[in-house]
């Protein structure tokens, strides 16, 4: 069964949608995953807690990748999608800039040069590995090797990460490869404002947190390059997200017409895109604030951890680590911070 591509779908598909966690009666082993480290180091750095960020900073300099130009990281398990499997250990752009950030965040309190060659490496892994097109106005960059769709949140995270390298060596290659990725995504927004999440048919919808994903990294982008294109098409793309996927109370919608699932994954990319876009505007932090009070009154356990998603009838409490914990700690530790002294545009505390 193992073999089959639909056995493997439904399978993880049964673990994800299971209110009832399963994985120590089917013996699946627990192990670090590369990008909630990631989000731990980025947190850990906002509260300056830097000896425990550097532990973890050393962890993950021995999850890279092999077999790949410069360093790249992905997950510690097969993951089947409805149109490929991708193998453990297969390095991907999204954990690789999530990494490279971190190091990053480190690098900029610390100096700590090591870091800043590993995050160069990490863009070594996707220019060299993953452009899927290029010409002299626009790019694009892929999810991971074997994998030919054309994905806008890994395109911009790709290029918000290429332009705060230009902003930390002032190398033009970065500056310019990022223009031609943002261009081509931001192309990309509807008549509406909204970013489909891929170009394939079967990639057409519209939800909250990749949408975020966007407008924090096109923010960033602008912030670090001086570049101000496109101000407008962020504005439009910002004023459809805030009025679209958020109720009065703070609760995220999960899709543009959709509420259910309601996913702390949302609610944690909610707090980080209002203090990051804005970061000066009382409005957008009073925002935060108004997620992270209905996310801990709603989504928050007893003993601490904050639940997976709330059905319309069921909720799953499953506390998992990278996926609720790791982003939720992040963005409390962003709102903390805020709430300590002020969030700076030019600050980078991870790319979301």
């Amino acid at each position: 069964l193992s073999k089959s591509a639909m056995f493997r779908l439904v399978w993880i598909q049964l673990f994800k949608r299971s209110p009832v966690n399963i994985r120590r009666l089917t013996l699946v082993p627990k192990g670090y995953n590369a990008k909630g480290l990631a989000l731990f180091v980025s947190g850990l750095v906002a509260n300056e807690k830097y000896d425990e960020a550097k532990a973890i900073i050393d962890r993950l300099k021995t999850m890279s990748c092999s077999g790949y130009s410069g360093k790249g990281w992905g997950y510690n398990f097969d993951w089947q999608s409805r149109k490929f499997l991708t193998p453990k250990g297969t390095p991907n752009t999204v954990t690789t800039v999530f990494v490279a950030n971190a190091l990053l965040d480190y690098y900029d309190k610390t100096s700590n040069t090591e870091c800043l060659e590993l995050a160069k490496e990490g863009c070594q892994f996707f220019l060299k590995n993953l452009i899927l097109f290029e010409d002299r106005k626009n790019l694009v960059i892929g999810y991971m090797p074997g994998n030919k769709t054309r994905v806008h949140n890994v395109n911009m995270l790709a290029a918000a990460l290429l332009a705060r390298l230009y902003r930390l060596t002032e190398d033009s290659m970065y500056y310019e490869k990022s223009k031609k990725a943002m261009t081509y995504s931001v192309n990309a927004l509807r008549p509406d404002y909204s970013w489909p999440y891929g170009e394939f048919s079967f990639q057409q919808w519209v939800d909250n947190f990749h949408t975020g994903f966007n407008l924090v990294a096109r923010s960033d982008w602008m912030a670090d390059t001086k570049d101000e294109c496109c101000r407008q098409e962020l504005s439009r793309a910002y004023e459809y997200y805030q009025r679209t996927f958020w109720q009065d109370d703070g609760c995220p919608k999960y899709y543009h017409n959709s509420l259910y699932p309601i996913d702390i994954h949302c609610a944690a990319q909610g707090i980080i895109t209002f203090l990051k876009i804005v970061p000066d505007s009382e409005g957008t932090a009073e925002m935060a604030r108004k997620i992270a009070g209905w996310a801990i009154a709603n989504m928050q356990d007893k003993e601490g951890y904050f639940y997976y998603q709330k059905g319309r009838w069921l909720t799953n409490k499953i506390p998992y680590i990278r996926w609720s914990q790791a982003w939720m700690f992040y963005a409390l530790s962003l709102l903390a911070r805020h709430e300590n002294g002020g969030l700076q545009a030019a600050d980078h505390l991870g790319q979301s």
